[in-house]
């Protein structure tokens, strides 16, 4: 999972503030999305698999938009 080739991504200090404050009054749930883009983070570096991604916010995804139409869909999920 783990490429030693590919570089690690590090978000700077500030990323989150400058995330939070873009979000801020949207009518989504950006605590929803601050915990998707670490996971992101984690997913390129290699941390987390796209599978164990899509499982964990699946049904958060559902409960928010109704739909999880993410290309991160593993072979066989059963989103039903």
């Amino acid at each position: 999972m783990n490429d030693p080739q590919q570089p690690r991504l590090t978000p700077i200090d500030e990323w989150e503030d400058e995330a939070a404050a873009m979000l801020d009054g949207v009518e989504y749930d950006t605590d929803l999305g601050l915990r998707m883009a670490r996971d992101a983070i984690r997913v390129s570096n290699g941390e987390l698999s796209d599978a164990e991604f899509h499982e964990k916010y699946h049904e958060e995804l559902l409960a928010e938009f109704g739909e999880d139409e993410r290309p991160t869909k593993p072979e066989g999920f059963d989103d039903d």
